[in-house]
């Protein structure tokens, strides 16, 4: 059971993250807003930077999927590519939480308890949990 309460957040999240993927490279895409990056300038998601963190966004999509994935193949490599998805995942939501649509904002919170849950003390139940 521990391993469909971990496995499918973890799935869902990924899935949720291709959003950015689409609004930086899909034209008429819905959802963020036009609104610059949090430093500052007219880097919006349409631009070139914003297509870069588009393919970020990607990268936390297969992460977090293959993190899922990997949790009910009992791998052991889940753990690591979760904690490497959800720091980006996290970096990416923060640099442009101006633009992201308000479920992102719950997304980041969501990153953090995964962060906090995977790399603090207790992870080795959590893993445990799931083997």
């Amino acid at each position: 059971m521990w391993k469909f309460i971990i496995a499918i957040p973890l799935i869902m999240h990924g899935l949720a993250n291709a959003a950015g993927f689409v609004e930086a490279w899909f034209p008429g895409a819905r959802g963020f807003s036009d609104q610059p990056w949090l430093l500052g300038g007219a880097v919006i998601m349409k631009s070139a930077i914003g297509r870069i963190f588009g393919v970020l966004w990607l990268l936390t999509t297969v992460g977090l999927v293959a993190a899922g994935a990997g949790v009910f193949l009992h791998a052991g490599w889940w753990r690591p590519v979760a904690i490497a998805a959800v720091a980006l995942s996290f970096l990416v939501i923060v640099l442009w939480w101006r633009a992201v649509p308000p479920g992102a904002r719950f997304g980041a919170i969501f990153d953090l308890a995964v962060i906090i849950a995977l790399a603090g003390p207790w992870s080795a139940r959590i893993v445990g949990a799931v083997q």
